[in-house]
């Protein structure tokens, strides 16, 4: 009997305190990564933000950036919608600075977003350099907390070394500019511009990259047309003088032949 009774004893505490968990997280929100609070975007497409609401009866679900209500925060005016019945938060048209952290709250309960745009990289499509002249290959990348690298073949570069330097671009992003000193012929070939971020990290998106091919002249490349013209120059001025020649023995020959006057 008393061995009933403790169990009965226990199994209310369990709900009890499984109630409460309920009560205390009827917000559930649709992250990408419940773990990090994350959320991704593309830039230019949609951002939805849901917030369900489990707990039964009649709340008002607001939604907040930088702790801030969202119709007070200037950067979204006009550019937001929110679906009341559906419990979500929309920007139709994203751009970079509408990441950030977002909340939603209802009933003094609050939930927050950690909202990330994925990154997007673009390089030259194709570079040309002479040998022994200096490289420098710039990335141009947008997204949220951008992390680059580099790759040529096999070989991933990301940090400095003796033959490869890389430098921050004018956004103060590290690794952006890729330079190389004195180039050879043996550099000629892909490198590809990498980037990940918090989304490629933590909720499974793909990483953004970009290829450049560099092609490399040899030193004396420049050195050949011009060769060529010269040695056609030459050849124009030996048939012209050639020819020359045989017109001036032509006509010698002819005043030789005419009859003399009489």
């Amino acid at each position: 009997m008393e061995a009933k009774l403790l169990a009965i004893s226990f199994l209310s505490i369990f709900l009890a305190i499984y109630a409460q968990s309920l009560e205390r997280d009827f917000l559930v929100p649709n992250y990408d990564n419940a773990e990090h609070q994350l959320k991704v975007y593309d830039i230019r497409n949609p951002l939805v933000l849901s917030c369900n609401i489990t707990k039964e009866g009649s709340y008002e679900l607001k939604w907040e950036k930088n702790n801030t209500d969202v119709s007070k925060v200037k950067e979204l005016e006009g550019r937001y919608r929110i679906l009341a019945a559906e419990r979500k938060f929309i920007i139709d048209k994203t751009d970079l600075h509408d990441d950030g952290p977002y909340s939603c709250v209802a009933d003094n309960q609050k939930r927050d977003f950690n909202v990330v745009a994925q990154v997007v990289v673009r390089v030259p499509s194709n570079v040309g350099v002479v040998e022994g002249e200096k490289l420098s290959i710039v990335c141009t990348v947008v997204g949220t907390d951008p992390k680059l690298s580099w790759s040529f073949g096999n070989m991933t570069i990301s940090n400095s070394t003796d033959r490869y330097i890389l430098k921050p671009n004018d956004d103060k992003i590290e690794n952006a500019v890729l330079s190389m000193e004195n180039v050879s012929l043996n550099d000629r070939g892909e490198f590809k511009c990498i980037a990940r971020n918090a989304a490629t990290e933590y909720a499974n998106f793909q990483e953004a990259s970009d290829v450049s091919f560099v092609r490399v002249k040899g030193k004396l490349a420049a050195l050949w047309p011009f060769l060529g013209i010269c040695a056609e120059v030459l050849i124009m001025c030996a048939i012209i003088l050639i020819y020359e020649k045989r017109r001036n023995k032509t006509e010698l020959e002819e005043s030789d032949t005419d009859p003399q006057e009489q």
